[in-house]
């Protein structure tokens, strides 16, 4: 039982820890130009387009990782 009670309140600070605190207007916010590109039918091996994105927010904007579709 002292496990099981251990163990619960390392997962509510874990979690507590991770969420987000701060005002809404002090935030970052990133805007795209596009949300989606139409490449066609993609005859060569190496098709490439570029997103264009902004910090429309008033912190810093950090991208910590990328994952292609």
């Amino acid at each position: 039982m002292k496990r099981i009670i251990i163990l619960f309140f390392a997962l509510i600070f874990s979690v507590l820890a991770y969420a987000q605190t701060g005002n809404e207007s002090q935030r970052p916010e990133i805007k795209f130009d596009a949300a989606t590109y139409d490449m066609g039918v993609v005859t060569q091996e190496i098709a490439m387009h570029s997103f264009e994105f902004k910090n429309a927010g008033t912190s810093d904007l950090i991208i910590e990782k990328l994952v292609p579709s």
